[in-house]
């Protein structure tokens, strides 16, 4: 799918190797605490996975991953962009395609965490129907919020 100069993948299983290469890459440049082999064993393990992509000019530019969290609910692990190409409604359609394709698999909930420094991903969620459902600090000190919506 092709839109606005942007065109658009959806993976529904585990990734070939190019691909994986790819995003373990812009995962890395996104995210300064990337765990790579944690990455891995994640989008090798876990059921119903729903992997969405986003290329400018053959560069992958933005992705957002997920899988199942039970039978009803999709959980909406992990994503972002390349700074270069934010605020143009890139994340906005990464989302849409991950809801769309987890209700095609007979989901009834999107999940997802984030944390309060990731503040414009926290805005996304709010504007796209998520509310908060509780509010807790992991083993690590941080502090996570899990939103949850409806795919109804």
């Amino acid at each position: 799918m092709v839109e606005n100069n942007y065109s658009y993948q959806v993976i529904s299983e585990v990734p070939d190797q190019n691909i994986l290469d790819a995003l373990l890459h812009l995962y890395a440049e996104l995210f300064e605490d990337a765990k790579l082999d944690f990455f891995v064993d994640r989008v090798q393990t876990k059921e119903n996975l729903i992997i969405i992509l986003c290329y400018h000019e053959n560069e992958l530019i933005g992705f957002k991953l997920g899988y199942r969290y039970n039978d009803h609910t999709f959980y909406s692990w992990v994503g972002g962009v390349l700074p270069r190409f934010r605020k143009q409604g890139i994340a906005q359609k990464l989302m849409e395609l991950q809801h769309s394709s987890a209700k095609k698999k007979g989901y009834q909930k999107a999940r997802t965490k984030s944390m309060n420094r990731f503040k414009p991903m926290m805005i996304l969620n709010l504007k796209n129907g998520f509310e908060i459902v509780k509010i807790y600090t992991n083993d690590s000190g941080q502090t996570k919020i899990i939103f949850e919506k409806s795919l109804a």
